[in-house]
């Protein structure tokens, strides 16, 4: 089995993959076109998909596919964390809205420090109530999330020469820490993905699955921004919920299930960016 909590070693990894994505988003676009994008109904149903819809339709699977207790926590963890952090790398591979999609994750990240533990204290108040879940989640959220943010004011305010370069390092580098963490976490010993079982997996692909529908068609007339919300609002963030696995009241097959989510939302929505790149809007 795993053991829990995670490494040290696959700690770390998450710590500096959140840090260099989110420096890369922070240093994306113009502060301008994504403050009246936060103000437009886009953002408003986006949102709603990622917040409401999504976690009532983790829920919904859970009883469908009869998913056992420890594994159906890790399902509904990933279900309540939004902002997955490559969803800007697969919306510039789909040749999606890339001022949307800077900041649509910005905002998910910022909004998931407070959302995301009020989620899981109001579905999972027994593990809510263990030695200060909640309250340990919060500073963990603060510490991860907050840092890149303040450092890519400080770059664009007074190393504002060097900001592009920066943000395509940490661009790169984030790609190969999530490759990285990618590796850890599936190489860790005593990983039994039976354990997930055949309803297991088909929940977390029906799940990608319906996700790419709601973010379809909550994403209005415009083809780059329904692809945008197709892509995020699928790719949950679990990164974050690998630093919730992080507390002693997550089972073992919980991360397991976290670690299967992760398995699959890259590559299904690498293959649908991809199939996507090929869809233009009509002359």
């Amino acid at each position: 089995m795993i053991d829990s909590p995670l490494p040290s070693s696959i700690q770390i990894v998450i710590f500096l993959f959140l840090f260099t994505f989110l420096l890369s988003v922070a240093l994306e676009k113009p502060k301008q076109e994504i403050l009246t994008l936060m103000k437009s109904s886009l953002m408003g149903r986006s949102l709603f998909a990622n917040f409401i819809l999504l976690p009532m339709l983790g829920l919904i699977l859970i009883w469908l596919f009869r998913l056992p207790p420890e594994i159906s926590v890790g399902f509904l963890i990933v279900a309540l964390a939004p902002g997955g952090m490559l969803g800007l790398h697969f919306a510039r591979v789909a040749q999606g809205n890339l001022v949307y999609a800077v900041g649509l994750i910005l905002l998910l990240s910022l909004l998931s420090i407070i959302i995301t533990p009020t989620l899981i204290y109001l579905i999972f108040p027994s593990i809510a109530a263990t030695d200060g879940f909640v309250v340990s989640l919060l500073g963990r959220l603060l510490f991860f999330i907050i840092p890149p943010f303040l450092a890519a004011q400080v770059i664009q305010y007074w190393l504002e020469s060097i900001a592009t370069k920066v943000q395509k390092l940490s661009s790169f580098l984030s790609i190969v820490l999530y490759i990285a963490l990618t590796v850890l976490t599936s190489s860790l010993k005593g990983l039994d993905i039976q354990a997930l079982a055949w309803n297991g997996l088909a929940a977390i692909v029906v799940f990608i699955g319906m996700a790419w529908f709601i973010g379809w068609q909550l994403g209005g007339p415009e083809l780059t921004n329904r692809k945008v919300l197709a892509i995020s609002t699928s790719m949950r963030n679990v990164a974050i919920c690998l630093l919730i696995a992080t507390s002693s009241a997550v089972n073992q097959n919980t991360e397991l299930m976290m670690i299967g989510f992760s398995a699959l939302l890259t590559p299904m929505n690498l293959a649908l960016a991809i199939a996507m790149s090929r869809i233009q809007p009509k002359s």
